[in-house]
């Protein structure tokens, strides 16, 4: 066994440290679970975000909307025409236990009043908050929301139930508005109000429960993403289900960071060796990775099946209609080790890296071996974020179509 070195880029200097360091002393079982906890560490980041305005505003309806769940459905939230929010009430996301929704009862309920409702929330706790209203901006609207700001937290004001204004707006109109001018109207009537307290930056957004697709839930979802800490940002990307061009571009910038540990940890502890070539890969490794790929960008069979469902057709007419790749057949074992074959025996295989660190066997080979790997998952990768933005933008169309007033 002899230690040999080559350069790799896209690491950090300290990465590639603690890489060295592992491998000197644990060989590569330690560099196995370090990755294995790297790729990971999203898991297991706490993430609270509290969901609190007046009874009745839709906040527990939201909770079931940003996790794909329906009143019925196992973990969902209970809702009603009544106030369905008595006390303080958490709900995990179903791919994510450690990102937790808690449901706060509206200012001013029976059991908790204005004056002491800051102390029974404990406001502190929160990592955002979303401050939800409808119909009418209420004065505890601003009152809450000027607190949130004060203890420096981030603040998200929501305004539900838009659809149910412009639906009825011919009914209650002579000369009816349209839908641009009511949104309009109600954005910059919550604007006013927040300015009244002391907000005059809060962002407001628009949208309905019932309509995710719609108004600015997805904007919502991405700005939540856009402000989180780093860890926490990867946290929300991998685990909210993406409908907007923008999310799914979020979701492919957090994976894509994942590709130089994955490829530096195929080098080290490859074994499979590629037929005809002097490289050996980790397959497993990337047969887990791109696996977690089709999972986060909708790509997975039931996902399919799903998209071509709410399209009215059969998934493989879907696939047909749409002219999808064969990398639903290339993410397998077989598959990934033809392509690795492909590309180790290619010119740009010889291009050397950057970064410093000792190999098993020779140094040749576990460079063909990292930019073997970084190749096999940077094409996949390309491709089925181009597909997943392809079903993405036929399936947004259609719902568009269907919900128009």
């Amino acid at each position: 066994m002899a230690g040999h070195s080559f350069e790799i880029k896209n690491v950090p200097a300290e990465e590639g440290d603690k890489f060295v360091a592992i491998f000197r002393d644990y060989g590569i079982s330690g560099i196995q679970n370090y990755a294995t906890e790297k790729l990971n560490a999203w898991r297991h980041i706490p993430l609270h975000i509290a969901v609190t305005g007046k009874a009745g505003a839709g906040k527990s309806s939201y909770i079931n909307a940003i996790r794909g769940l329906k009143v019925g459905e196992e973990g969902a939230a209970y809702t009603d025409v009544k106030e369905a929010t008595k006390d303080i009430k958490s709900y995990t996301h179903p791919s994510n236990s450690n990102i937790v929704f808690w449901d706060l009862p509206g200012v001013g309920t029976e059991n908790f009043k204005r004056e002491d409702y800051l102390e029974k929330v404990n406001l502190a706790k929160y990592d955002f908050f979303l401050v939800v209203s409808s119909e009418r901006f209420l004065e505890n609207d601003g009152w809450l929301a000027k607190e949130v700001r004060n203890i420096n937290k981030r603040l998200y004001f929501v305004r539900t139930k838009v659809y149910i204004d412009i639906y009825t707006e011919p009914m209650s109109r002579a000369n009816p508005r349209t839908e641009e001018e009511i949104l309009c109207t109600i954005q910059a009537d919550c604007q006013d109000n927040l300015k009244k307290y002391g907000i005059p930056d809060s962002p407001v957004y628009l949208i309905d429960n019932f309509m995710p697709h719609k108004f600015d839930f997805n904007v919502l979802q991405e700005k939540l993403i856009e402000d989180a800490p780093r860890f926490k940002r990867e946290a929300i990307a991998f685990s909210v289900v993406g409908h907007s061009d923008k999310i799914l571009l979020q979701k492919k910038t957090e994976l894509e960071k994942r590709i130089p540990i994955v490829a530096l940890t195929s080098a080290i502890a490859g074994a499979i060796p590629v037929p005809g070539v002097g490289v050996a890969v980790d397959v497993a490794l990337l047969v887990k990775e791109t696996e977690f790929y089709k999972e986060q960008f909708g790509l997975t069979e039931e996902a399919i099946k799903k998209s071509a469902k709410m399209l009215g057709m059969h998934e493989e007419e879907l696939k047909n209609k749409l002219d999808m790749k064969a990398f639903l057949i290339n993410c397998t074992r077989k598959g990934l080790i033809a392509l690795c074959r492909e590309y180790a025996l290619s010119k740009a295989a010889a291009i050397a890296v950057k970064f410093v660190i000792p190999i098993i066997g020779c140094a040749v080979s576990g460079m063909l071996s990292y930019k073997t790997t970084s190749y096999c998952l940077t094409s996949l990768f390309e491709d089925m974020y181009k597909e997943s933005s392809k079903i993405n933008r036929k399936v947004t169309w259609h719902l568009a179509q269907s919900s128009q007033v």
